[in-house]
Protein backbone atom coordinates (compact mmCIF):
# COMPACT_ATOMS: atom_id res chain seq x y z
CA UNK A 1 0.00 0.00 0.00
CA UNK A 2 1.28 3.66 -0.77
CA UNK A 3 2.47 5.34 2.23
CA UNK A 4 1.70 9.29 2.75
CA UNK A 5 4.83 10.91 3.77
CA UNK A 6 5.15 11.64 7.71
CA UNK A 7 6.09 15.78 7.42
CA UNK A 8 6.38 17.63 10.42
CA UNK A 9 5.20 21.05 8.69
CA UNK A 10 3.42 20.38 5.53
CA UNK A 11 0.20 19.19 5.42
CA UNK A 12 -0.43 16.56 2.95
CA UNK A 13 -3.91 16.63 3.33
CA UNK A 14 -3.89 20.20 2.40
CA UNK A 15 -0.74 19.66 -0.44
CA UNK A 16 -3.51 17.43 -2.06
CA UNK A 17 -6.03 19.93 -1.99
CA UNK A 18 -3.97 22.75 -3.42
CA UNK A 19 -2.31 20.23 -6.06
CA UNK A 20 -5.59 19.35 -7.16
CA UNK A 21 -4.98 15.86 -6.71
CA UNK A 22 -3.70 12.71 -4.33
CA UNK A 23 -0.60 11.13 -6.24
CA UNK A 24 -0.77 8.60 -3.25
CA UNK A 25 -4.20 7.58 -4.36
CA UNK A 26 -3.35 7.06 -7.66
CA UNK A 27 -0.44 5.06 -7.05
CA UNK A 28 -2.01 3.09 -4.94
CA UNK A 29 -4.60 2.05 -7.08
CA UNK A 30 -1.95 1.08 -9.59
CA UNK A 31 0.36 -0.56 -7.01
CA UNK A 32 -3.50 -2.84 -5.98
CA UNK A 33 -2.67 -4.83 -9.60
CA UNK A 34 -0.98 -7.64 -9.28
CA UNK A 35 1.16 -8.15 -12.36
CA UNK A 36 2.56 -11.50 -10.98
CA UNK A 37 -1.09 -13.12 -10.74
CA UNK A 38 -1.87 -12.09 -14.67
CA UNK A 39 1.93 -13.34 -16.37
CA UNK A 40 1.13 -16.89 -14.55
CA UNK A 41 -2.14 -16.93 -16.33
CA UNK A 42 -0.72 -15.90 -19.21
CA UNK A 43 1.87 -18.82 -19.24
CA UNK A 44 -0.83 -20.93 -18.36
CA UNK A 45 -2.61 -20.23 -21.58
CA UNK A 46 0.70 -20.13 -23.38
CA UNK A 47 1.91 -23.53 -22.50
CA UNK A 48 -1.76 -25.48 -23.12
CA UNK A 49 -1.66 -24.62 -26.44
CA UNK A 50 0.36 -24.59 -29.70
CA UNK A 51 2.11 -22.07 -30.79
CA UNK A 52 3.39 -20.10 -33.81
CA UNK A 53 6.71 -18.37 -34.48
CA UNK A 54 5.38 -15.07 -34.10
CA UNK A 55 3.37 -16.16 -31.26
CA UNK A 56 6.30 -17.26 -29.56
CA UNK A 57 8.07 -13.92 -29.76
CA UNK A 58 5.26 -11.61 -28.70
CA UNK A 59 5.25 -14.05 -25.73
CA UNK A 60 8.97 -13.74 -25.28
CA UNK A 61 9.21 -10.23 -25.88
CA UNK A 62 6.16 -9.52 -22.94
CA UNK A 63 7.94 -12.19 -20.36
CA UNK A 64 11.53 -10.40 -20.80
CA UNK A 65 9.45 -6.83 -20.10
CA UNK A 66 7.86 -7.97 -17.12
CA UNK A 67 10.74 -9.44 -15.73
CA UNK A 68 12.31 -6.48 -15.89
CA UNK A 69 9.73 -4.42 -14.03
CA UNK A 70 8.52 -7.34 -12.03
CA UNK A 71 10.40 -7.75 -8.42
CA UNK A 72 8.56 -9.45 -6.11
CA UNK A 73 8.39 -13.21 -5.68
CA UNK A 74 5.31 -14.46 -5.54
CA UNK A 75 1.77 -13.36 -6.88
CA UNK A 76 -0.39 -12.04 -4.28
CA UNK A 77 -3.40 -13.30 -5.72
CA UNK A 78 -2.86 -16.71 -6.71
CA UNK A 79 -5.29 -17.88 -10.17
CA UNK A 80 -6.48 -21.20 -10.10
CA UNK A 81 -4.45 -20.91 -13.61
CA UNK A 82 -4.98 -24.89 -14.84
CA UNK A 83 -8.94 -24.43 -14.08
CA UNK A 84 -9.52 -21.26 -15.85
CA UNK A 85 -7.64 -22.57 -19.03
CA UNK A 86 -10.12 -25.64 -18.62
CA UNK A 87 -13.11 -23.61 -18.27
CA UNK A 88 -12.02 -21.46 -21.26
CA UNK A 89 -11.97 -24.47 -23.56
CA UNK A 90 -14.59 -26.84 -22.22
CA UNK A 91 -17.19 -23.68 -21.54
CA UNK A 92 -16.47 -20.81 -23.14
CA UNK A 93 -15.72 -22.34 -26.65
CA UNK A 94 -12.25 -20.82 -26.80
CA UNK A 95 -10.26 -22.96 -30.02
CA UNK A 96 -7.06 -24.67 -28.89
CA UNK A 97 -5.65 -23.05 -31.84
CA UNK A 98 -5.98 -19.86 -29.82
CA UNK A 99 -4.87 -20.01 -26.45
CA UNK A 100 -0.91 -19.45 -27.11
CA UNK A 101 -2.01 -15.79 -28.40
CA UNK A 102 -4.44 -15.34 -25.27
CA UNK A 103 -1.60 -16.16 -23.43
CA UNK A 104 0.87 -13.40 -25.14
CA UNK A 105 -2.21 -10.96 -24.61
CA UNK A 106 -2.28 -11.48 -20.84
CA UNK A 107 1.56 -11.77 -20.78
CA UNK A 108 1.52 -8.13 -22.21
CA UNK A 109 -1.01 -6.72 -19.70
CA UNK A 110 1.18 -8.26 -16.84
CA UNK A 111 4.51 -6.59 -18.70
CA UNK A 112 2.30 -2.88 -19.04
CA UNK A 113 1.01 -3.10 -15.51
CA UNK A 114 4.57 -4.17 -14.09
CA UNK A 115 6.61 -1.03 -16.03
CA UNK A 116 3.48 1.22 -15.05
CA UNK A 117 4.14 0.20 -11.10
CA UNK A 118 7.75 0.84 -11.04
CA UNK A 119 7.34 4.55 -12.93
CA UNK A 120 4.69 5.35 -10.97
CA UNK A 121 6.56 3.91 -7.62
CA UNK A 122 9.40 5.93 -8.89
CA UNK A 123 7.74 9.02 -9.14
CA UNK A 124 6.13 8.69 -5.98
CA UNK A 125 9.59 7.54 -3.95
CA UNK A 126 11.04 10.55 -5.10
CA UNK A 127 8.28 13.19 -4.41
CA UNK A 128 8.32 11.73 -0.44
CA UNK A 129 12.06 12.47 -0.53
CA UNK A 130 11.07 15.66 -1.90
CA UNK A 131 8.90 17.07 0.21
CA UNK A 132 11.24 15.82 3.30
CA UNK A 133 13.48 17.67 1.57
CA UNK A 134 11.38 20.88 1.75
CA UNK A 135 9.99 20.30 5.50
CA UNK A 136 13.33 20.30 6.87
CA UNK A 137 14.11 23.52 4.93
CA UNK A 138 10.17 24.85 6.34
CA UNK A 139 11.93 23.52 9.61
CA UNK A 140 14.90 25.61 9.52
CA UNK A 141 13.35 28.64 8.38
CA UNK A 142 11.33 28.81 11.42
CA UNK A 143 13.79 28.72 13.40
CA UNK A 144 15.60 31.85 12.15
CA UNK A 145 11.92 33.58 11.51
CA UNK A 146 11.90 33.32 7.98
CA UNK A 147 9.45 33.28 5.83
CA UNK A 148 8.43 29.58 4.36
CA UNK A 149 5.58 30.64 1.64
CA UNK A 150 7.99 30.35 -1.17
CA UNK A 151 9.20 26.80 0.47
CA UNK A 152 5.21 25.84 0.35
CA UNK A 153 4.97 26.63 -3.12
CA UNK A 154 7.69 24.63 -3.94
CA UNK A 155 5.80 21.68 -2.35
CA UNK A 156 2.72 22.60 -3.84
CA UNK A 157 4.37 22.79 -7.16
CA UNK A 158 6.43 19.25 -6.90
CA UNK A 159 3.09 17.83 -5.73
CA UNK A 160 0.88 19.07 -8.95
CA UNK A 161 4.22 17.47 -10.93
CA UNK A 162 3.72 13.93 -9.78
CA UNK A 163 0.40 14.06 -9.93
CA UNK A 164 0.47 14.98 -13.42
CA UNK A 165 2.93 12.21 -14.78
CA UNK A 166 0.86 9.05 -12.40
CA UNK A 167 -1.93 10.40 -14.08
CA UNK A 168 -0.11 9.95 -17.61
CA UNK A 169 0.94 6.99 -16.09
CA UNK A 170 -2.48 5.71 -15.13
CA UNK A 171 -4.25 7.02 -18.26
CA UNK A 172 -1.70 5.27 -20.48
CA UNK A 173 -1.79 1.81 -18.81
CA UNK A 174 -5.31 2.15 -18.79
CA UNK A 175 -5.69 2.80 -22.79
CA UNK A 176 -3.30 -0.12 -23.40
CA UNK A 177 -5.49 -2.72 -21.11
CA UNK A 178 -8.70 -1.73 -22.91
CA UNK A 179 -6.99 -2.42 -26.22
CA UNK A 180 -5.47 -5.63 -24.98
CA UNK A 181 -9.33 -7.00 -23.62
CA UNK A 182 -10.61 -5.93 -27.24
CA UNK A 183 -7.71 -8.11 -28.87
CA UNK A 184 -9.05 -10.97 -26.25
CA UNK A 185 -12.79 -10.26 -26.52
CA UNK A 186 -12.80 -9.82 -30.77
CA UNK A 187 -9.65 -11.93 -31.93
CA UNK A 188 -10.24 -14.92 -29.34
CA UNK A 189 -13.16 -15.38 -28.05
CA UNK A 190 -12.31 -14.91 -24.35
CA UNK A 191 -13.07 -12.61 -21.68
CA UNK A 192 -10.55 -12.38 -19.19
CA UNK A 193 -12.94 -12.00 -15.93
CA UNK A 194 -9.98 -13.72 -13.56
CA UNK A 195 -7.56 -10.74 -13.80
CA UNK A 196 -10.41 -8.31 -12.86
CA UNK A 197 -9.51 -8.17 -9.01
CA UNK A 198 -5.54 -7.71 -10.25
CA UNK A 199 -5.14 -5.34 -13.24
CA UNK A 200 -5.10 -2.66 -11.23
CA UNK A 201 -7.60 -0.46 -13.34
CA UNK A 202 -9.19 0.75 -10.28
CA UNK A 203 -12.45 -0.64 -10.74
CA UNK A 204 -13.30 -4.35 -8.21
CA UNK A 205 -13.64 -6.81 -9.58
CA UNK A 206 -15.96 -10.08 -8.74
CA UNK A 207 -14.35 -11.15 -5.44
CA UNK A 208 -13.44 -7.68 -4.43
CA UNK A 209 -17.41 -6.45 -4.96
CA UNK A 210 -18.29 -9.77 -2.79
CA UNK A 211 -16.21 -9.35 0.36
CA UNK A 212 -17.21 -6.00 0.42
CA UNK A 213 -20.59 -7.04 0.04
CA UNK A 214 -20.61 -9.58 2.74
CA UNK A 215 -19.43 -7.14 5.37
CA UNK A 216 -21.96 -4.71 3.96
CA UNK A 217 -24.61 -7.40 5.00
CA UNK A 218 -23.42 -8.49 7.62
CA UNK A 219 -23.75 -4.68 8.51
CA UNK A 220 -27.29 -3.83 7.53
CA UNK A 221 -29.03 -6.93 6.73
CA UNK A 222 -28.39 -9.84 8.57
CA UNK A 223 -30.08 -8.98 10.97
CA UNK A 224 -33.26 -8.51 9.10
CA UNK A 225 -32.79 -11.62 7.79
CA UNK A 226 -32.51 -13.71 10.71
CA UNK A 227 -35.07 -12.38 12.03
CA UNK A 228 -37.34 -13.09 9.76
CA UNK A 229 -36.51 -16.49 8.83
CA UNK A 230 -37.01 -17.36 12.71
CA UNK A 231 -40.61 -15.10 12.31
CA UNK A 232 -43.72 -17.70 12.92
CA UNK A 233 -45.59 -18.35 9.61
CA UNK A 234 -44.99 -20.24 6.63
CA UNK A 235 -41.91 -20.37 3.87
CA UNK A 236 -42.49 -17.58 2.12
CA UNK A 237 -40.44 -16.68 -1.29
CA UNK A 238 -39.34 -13.64 0.68
CA UNK A 239 -38.36 -15.56 3.35
CA UNK A 240 -36.39 -18.49 1.78
CA UNK A 241 -34.70 -15.91 -0.10
CA UNK A 242 -33.09 -14.61 3.07
CA UNK A 243 -32.50 -17.61 4.63
CA UNK A 244 -30.27 -18.31 1.29
CA UNK A 245 -28.87 -15.03 1.88
CA UNK A 246 -27.67 -16.16 5.36
CA UNK A 247 -26.65 -19.54 4.21
CA UNK A 248 -24.38 -17.40 1.52
CA UNK A 249 -23.15 -15.44 4.46
CA UNK A 250 -21.93 -18.45 6.15
CA UNK A 251 -20.24 -19.62 3.57
CA UNK A 252 -18.80 -16.57 2.15
CA UNK A 253 -17.35 -16.02 5.85
CA UNK A 254 -15.74 -19.45 6.16
CA UNK A 255 -12.43 -19.87 5.41
CA UNK A 256 -12.66 -23.38 5.45
CA UNK A 257 -15.31 -23.07 2.44
CA UNK A 258 -14.04 -24.32 -0.61
CA UNK A 259 -12.74 -20.71 -2.34
CA UNK A 260 -14.98 -21.05 -5.26
CA UNK A 261 -17.84 -21.40 -2.93
CA UNK A 262 -16.82 -18.61 -1.08
CA UNK A 263 -16.52 -16.52 -4.41
CA UNK A 264 -19.86 -17.58 -5.65
CA UNK A 265 -21.75 -16.92 -2.40
CA UNK A 266 -19.71 -13.40 -2.14
CA UNK A 267 -21.39 -12.52 -5.56
CA UNK A 268 -24.85 -13.12 -4.40
CA UNK A 269 -24.66 -10.99 -1.47
CA UNK A 270 -23.40 -8.24 -4.13
CA UNK A 271 -25.87 -9.31 -6.35
CA UNK A 272 -28.33 -8.38 -3.54
CA UNK A 273 -26.74 -5.25 -2.54
CA UNK A 274 -26.49 -3.87 -5.85
CA UNK A 275 -30.09 -4.70 -6.74
CA UNK A 276 -31.52 -2.19 -3.96
CA UNK A 277 -28.63 0.67 -4.50
CA UNK A 278 -30.28 3.93 -4.55
CA UNK A 279 -28.44 6.66 -6.71
CA UNK A 280 -26.94 7.11 -10.09
CA UNK A 281 -24.42 3.80 -11.25
CA UNK A 282 -21.89 4.34 -14.51
CA UNK A 283 -23.06 2.45 -17.40
CA UNK A 284 -21.67 -0.81 -18.38
CA UNK A 285 -19.92 0.40 -21.39
CA UNK A 286 -20.62 -3.04 -23.57
CA UNK A 287 -23.47 -4.40 -22.76
CA UNK A 288 -25.36 -1.66 -21.77
CA UNK A 289 -27.51 -1.32 -18.35
CA UNK A 290 -25.77 -0.24 -14.83
CA UNK A 291 -24.47 -2.52 -11.44
CA UNK A 292 -28.46 -2.16 -10.49
CA UNK A 293 -30.58 -3.44 -13.17
CA UNK A 294 -28.07 -6.13 -13.97
CA UNK A 295 -28.29 -6.73 -10.49
CA UNK A 296 -31.61 -7.33 -10.78
CA UNK A 297 -31.73 -9.26 -13.80
CA UNK A 298 -29.05 -11.93 -12.06
CA UNK A 299 -31.25 -12.31 -9.15
CA UNK A 300 -34.67 -13.07 -10.95
CA UNK A 301 -32.40 -15.59 -13.54
CA UNK A 302 -30.49 -17.06 -10.48
CA UNK A 303 -34.28 -17.97 -9.05
CA UNK A 304 -35.34 -19.48 -12.00
CA UNK A 305 -31.90 -21.13 -12.87
CA UNK A 306 -32.24 -23.24 -9.54
CA UNK A 307 -35.81 -23.93 -9.82
CA UNK A 308 -35.69 -25.09 -13.40
CA UNK A 309 -35.78 -22.79 -16.32
CA UNK A 310 -37.54 -23.80 -19.25
CA UNK A 311 -37.73 -27.01 -18.27
CA UNK A 312 -33.98 -27.12 -17.79
CA UNK A 313 -32.68 -29.26 -14.60
CA UNK A 314 -32.87 -27.18 -11.52
CA UNK A 315 -29.42 -25.99 -10.38
CA UNK A 316 -27.80 -25.57 -7.32
CA UNK A 317 -26.82 -22.14 -6.19
CA UNK A 318 -23.83 -22.01 -7.23
CA UNK A 319 -24.02 -23.97 -10.85
CA UNK A 320 -26.97 -21.13 -11.62
CA UNK A 321 -24.55 -18.13 -10.45
CA UNK A 322 -21.60 -19.74 -12.43
CA UNK A 323 -23.36 -19.98 -15.21
CA UNK A 324 -24.67 -16.11 -15.36
CA UNK A 325 -21.22 -15.62 -15.19
CA UNK A 326 -20.37 -17.39 -17.95
CA UNK A 327 -23.09 -16.25 -20.24
CA UNK A 328 -22.00 -12.76 -19.11
CA UNK A 329 -18.58 -12.80 -20.41
CA UNK A 330 -19.82 -15.09 -23.38
CA UNK A 331 -22.02 -11.99 -23.93
CA UNK A 332 -19.78 -9.85 -24.00
CA UNK A 333 -17.10 -11.46 -26.32
CA UNK A 334 -20.37 -11.68 -28.86
CA UNK A 335 -21.12 -7.89 -28.38
CA UNK A 336 -17.73 -6.38 -29.38
CA UNK A 337 -17.74 -9.37 -32.49
CA UNK A 338 -20.90 -8.48 -33.86
CA UNK A 339 -19.19 -4.46 -33.40
CA UNK A 340 -16.00 -5.88 -34.86
CA UNK A 341 -18.24 -7.42 -37.70
CA UNK A 342 -20.30 -4.66 -38.29
CA UNK A 343 -17.23 -2.15 -38.83
CA UNK A 344 -15.07 -4.39 -41.33
CA UNK A 345 -18.00 -5.29 -43.05
CA UNK A 346 -18.20 -1.71 -44.20
CA UNK A 347 -14.85 -1.68 -45.30
CA UNK A 348 -13.17 -0.46 -42.46
CA UNK A 349 -9.86 -1.77 -40.99
CA UNK A 350 -9.69 -4.35 -37.91
CA UNK A 351 -7.05 -1.39 -36.09
CA UNK A 352 -9.75 0.78 -37.01
CA UNK A 353 -12.89 -1.55 -35.89
CA UNK A 354 -10.47 -1.20 -32.47
CA UNK A 355 -9.76 2.06 -32.80
CA UNK A 356 -13.71 3.11 -32.62
CA UNK A 357 -14.08 0.25 -29.79
CA UNK A 358 -12.15 1.78 -27.41
CA UNK A 359 -12.94 5.38 -27.59
CA UNK A 360 -16.51 4.20 -26.76
CA UNK A 361 -14.70 2.26 -24.11
CA UNK A 362 -12.99 5.31 -23.01
CA UNK A 363 -16.05 7.58 -23.73
CA UNK A 364 -17.83 5.71 -20.79
CA UNK A 365 -14.76 5.29 -18.39
CA UNK A 366 -15.00 9.56 -18.54
CA UNK A 367 -18.56 9.06 -17.46
CA UNK A 368 -17.59 6.72 -14.62
CA UNK A 369 -15.29 9.09 -13.39
CA UNK A 370 -18.30 11.51 -12.96
CA UNK A 371 -20.55 8.40 -11.54
CA UNK A 372 -22.41 10.75 -8.78
CA UNK A 373 -24.14 12.84 -12.01
CA UNK A 374 -26.91 11.48 -13.76
CA UNK A 375 -25.63 9.62 -17.16
CA UNK A 376 -27.00 12.41 -19.33
CA UNK A 377 -25.06 14.91 -22.24
CA UNK A 378 -22.37 12.15 -23.09
CA UNK A 379 -21.36 13.81 -26.74
CA UNK A 380 -22.44 11.82 -29.50
CA UNK A 381 -19.95 9.79 -31.72
CA UNK A 382 -20.52 12.09 -34.31
CA UNK A 383 -19.04 14.95 -32.65
CA UNK A 384 -15.86 12.64 -32.29
CA UNK A 385 -13.97 13.66 -28.71
CA UNK A 386 -12.87 17.18 -28.62
CA UNK A 387 -11.51 17.30 -25.39
CA UNK A 388 -10.04 15.05 -22.63
CA UNK A 389 -7.09 12.91 -22.74
CA UNK A 390 -8.11 11.34 -25.92
CA UNK A 391 -7.87 12.65 -29.43
CA UNK A 392 -10.41 12.73 -31.76
CA UNK A 393 -11.56 9.62 -33.38
CA UNK A 394 -11.39 11.12 -36.70
CA UNK A 395 -8.11 12.51 -35.83
CA UNK A 396 -6.99 9.00 -34.97
CA UNK A 397 -7.68 6.69 -37.82
CA UNK A 398 -6.62 6.52 -41.36
CA UNK A 399 -8.15 9.02 -44.16
CA UNK A 400 -9.89 5.32 -45.08
CA UNK A 401 -11.40 4.84 -42.22
CA UNK A 402 -11.90 7.87 -41.64
CA UNK A 403 -14.33 7.81 -44.53
CA UNK A 404 -15.96 5.09 -43.86
CA UNK A 405 -16.27 6.34 -40.30
CA UNK A 406 -18.63 9.41 -40.91
CA UNK A 407 -21.60 7.81 -41.94
CA UNK A 408 -21.49 5.28 -39.52
CA UNK A 409 -20.69 7.87 -36.95
CA UNK A 410 -23.48 10.34 -37.85
CA UNK A 411 -25.99 7.75 -37.54
CA UNK A 412 -24.79 5.39 -34.82
CA UNK A 413 -24.13 8.60 -32.96
CA UNK A 414 -26.69 7.98 -29.74
CA UNK A 415 -25.06 4.71 -28.69
CA UNK A 416 -23.84 4.17 -25.02
CA UNK A 417 -22.64 0.68 -25.08
CA UNK A 418 -20.82 -1.71 -27.21
CA UNK A 419 -24.06 -3.59 -27.58
CA UNK A 420 -25.91 -0.91 -29.03
CA UNK A 421 -23.33 0.72 -31.26
CA UNK A 422 -23.12 -2.77 -32.73
CA UNK A 423 -26.67 -3.14 -33.40
CA UNK A 424 -26.73 0.13 -34.69
CA UNK A 425 -24.58 0.01 -36.82
CA UNK A 426 -26.26 -3.68 -38.40
CA UNK A 427 -29.51 -1.48 -38.39
CA UNK A 428 -27.19 1.23 -40.58
CA UNK A 429 -26.08 -1.22 -43.13
CA UNK A 430 -29.48 -2.92 -43.64
CA UNK A 431 -31.13 0.32 -44.35
CA UNK A 432 -32.86 1.13 -41.19
CA UNK A 433 -35.06 3.76 -41.21
CA UNK A 434 -35.23 4.30 -37.47
CA UNK A 435 -32.24 6.54 -35.62
CA UNK A 436 -31.24 4.60 -33.12
CA UNK A 437 -31.98 7.15 -30.29
CA UNK A 438 -34.10 5.04 -27.72
CA UNK A 439 -32.48 2.09 -27.63
CA UNK A 440 -30.82 3.07 -24.23
CA UNK A 441 -33.86 3.36 -22.61
CA UNK A 442 -35.38 -0.23 -24.27
CA UNK A 443 -32.54 -2.26 -22.44
CA UNK A 444 -33.85 -1.59 -18.95
CA UNK A 445 -30.89 -4.15 -17.98
CA UNK A 446 -28.14 -6.21 -19.54
CA UNK A 447 -30.84 -9.20 -18.81
CA UNK A 448 -33.90 -8.32 -20.98
CA UNK A 449 -36.39 -10.69 -20.29
CA UNK A 450 -38.48 -10.22 -24.02
CA UNK A 451 -36.07 -12.31 -25.54
CA UNK A 452 -36.12 -15.56 -22.99
CA UNK A 453 -38.76 -17.65 -25.23
CA UNK A 454 -35.92 -17.39 -28.11
CA UNK A 455 -32.79 -18.09 -25.34
CA UNK A 456 -34.65 -21.43 -24.48
CA UNK A 457 -35.39 -22.12 -28.05
CA UNK A 458 -32.06 -21.28 -29.07
CA UNK A 459 -30.42 -23.70 -26.35
CA UNK A 460 -32.92 -26.38 -27.15
CA UNK A 461 -32.59 -26.29 -30.48
CA UNK A 462 -29.11 -25.52 -31.60
CA UNK A 463 -26.90 -26.94 -28.86
CA UNK A 464 -24.87 -30.08 -29.05
CA UNK A 465 -21.28 -28.87 -28.19
CA UNK A 466 -19.85 -28.37 -25.01
CA UNK A 467 -20.96 -25.11 -23.48
CA UNK A 468 -23.39 -24.97 -20.53
CA UNK A 469 -27.03 -24.38 -21.78
CA UNK A 470 -27.96 -22.23 -18.83
CA UNK A 471 -25.23 -19.68 -20.20
CA UNK A 472 -26.13 -20.07 -23.77
CA UNK A 473 -29.94 -18.98 -22.58
CA UNK A 474 -28.63 -16.56 -20.32
CA UNK A 475 -26.14 -14.93 -23.43
CA UNK A 476 -28.83 -15.19 -25.74
CA UNK A 477 -31.71 -13.69 -23.16
CA UNK A 478 -29.74 -10.23 -23.15
CA UNK A 479 -28.44 -10.49 -26.59
CA UNK A 480 -31.25 -11.97 -28.65
CA UNK A 481 -34.08 -9.79 -27.54
CA UNK A 482 -31.97 -6.32 -28.10
CA UNK A 483 -30.60 -7.29 -31.47
CA UNK A 484 -33.60 -8.60 -32.88
CA UNK A 485 -33.10 -11.65 -35.94
CA UNK A 486 -30.52 -10.26 -37.30
CA UNK A 487 -28.10 -10.03 -33.97
CA UNK A 488 -30.00 -13.56 -32.99
CA UNK A 489 -29.22 -15.28 -35.96
CA UNK A 490 -25.23 -14.81 -35.35
CA UNK A 491 -25.40 -15.68 -31.93
CA UNK A 492 -27.04 -18.88 -33.09
CA UNK A 493 -24.36 -19.45 -35.51
CA UNK A 494 -21.74 -19.42 -32.68
CA UNK A 495 -24.13 -22.73 -31.66
CA UNK A 496 -24.05 -24.85 -34.24
CA UNK A 497 -23.70 -28.27 -34.24
CA UNK A 498 -20.79 -29.25 -35.83
CA UNK A 499 -18.53 -27.05 -32.80
CA UNK A 500 -19.20 -30.27 -30.98
CA UNK A 501 -16.75 -31.69 -32.94
CA UNK A 502 -14.27 -28.97 -32.76
CA UNK A 503 -15.04 -27.61 -36.51
CA UNK A 504 -17.19 -25.05 -35.89
CA UNK A 505 -17.19 -21.36 -36.41
CA UNK A 506 -13.64 -20.22 -35.43
CA UNK A 507 -13.23 -17.24 -32.91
Amino acid sequence: MTEYPSLVHISVAALIGEAGGDPWKVDETLQSGDPGAIADLGRAFYSAGACTAETYAEFEQAQQRFRASWNRENGEHPINDSAEVQRATTRLMVQRDQLPAIGADLSNIAANLAETQRFSGMQVENLNTQLHYIDALIDQALAHDQDTSALEDNAIAATSGVLHQVEALRDDYGAKLEASLTDLRAEHGYDPAPIEDVDGDGQPGLEQRGRESTDYYDANQRAKDEALVNSDGPMTQEKADAAARLRDFATATNPAADADARRLAGERLDDFRMAHFVGPLPKDPILGGDARSRAQGRLDLQRKLEQGLYGLPPMSADQATQALDEGEQFGRVVAVKEAMTALTSQGMSEDGAKLVINDLLHRAGDVADGASLPLKGVETYAEGVPQGRHAKLTDLLSPEDAKIWRPIAKYAGTAGDVLQFGIAVNDFIHGGDNKYEELGSATGGIFGGAAAGWGAAAAAGSLTGPWTTAAIVVAATFLGGLGGENLGGRIGGYFDPSMAGGGGKSW
